[in-house]
């Protein structure tokens, strides 16, 4: 398994945004299905940087799948290397 991407989106200058982990490893590609399959038009999607692929694999996510940053838990503590 590769490493994953954290991807930030939401609108400028609200607080409310929202992060994904995405189980693909570049960043552009990250951005792209992001944008693709979650994000309204007028919201901003970046690339944050890189997860661990332990991390990927204890979200059990397979490639080019993702899940919402505020949506994991239950992860052993090794898994955030």
């Amino acid at each position: 398994m590769e490493d994953g991407r954290l991807i930030r989106v939401g609108k400028n200058g609200d607080p409310k945004t929202v992060g994904y982990i995405v189980a693909i490893s570049d960043a552009a590609l990250a951005v792209g299905l992001i944008k693709t399959k979650v994000a309204d038009p007028d919201h901003e999607v970046l690339d944050l940087g890189r997860v661990s692929d332990n991390l990927i694999k204890a979200l059990k996510l397979m490639p080019g799948e993702f899940i919402r940053a505020d949506q994991m838990s239950g992860l052993p503590p090794d898994a955030v290397v």
